[in-house]
């Protein structure tokens, strides 16, 4: 698979979670090989961004209150393994996030 397939991928597993935890979610496919899955929640505005070229994958994590930014991963995945992890990571961050501030 190809990253930007599998961030869909991801994305659809994960649209049941993003529709109850989430006030605006979406995947945009550019159709050149990129992909961003955007997720906003009272206290986040989350950036997933997967481009084919090199496997590479950009999670950002903006917190709205203090205007913080975090990258919770960048750049190149040595394999599609290790990219979908890195998704499996944010998943749990994600879901434990939700569970403290519910």
């Amino acid at each position: 698979m190809i990253p930007v397939a599998v961030l869909n991928s991801w994305y659809v597993e994960n649209k049941d979670i993003f529709v109850s935890r989430c006030n605006e979610h979406e995947f945009d496919d550019s159709g050149r090989g990129s992909a961003e899955v955007t997720l906003e929640t009272e206290r986040y505005i989350v950036s997933l961004c997967a481009w084919d070229h090199n496997c590479c994958l950009d999670i950002q994590v903006l917190e709205i209150r203090s205007e913080e930014s975090n990258f919770l991963h960048t750049g190149e995945c040595p394999s599609i393994a290790e990219f979908k992890e890195h998704l499996n990571r944010f998943s749990v961050w994600f879901n434990n996030e939700a569970k403290e501030n519910a």
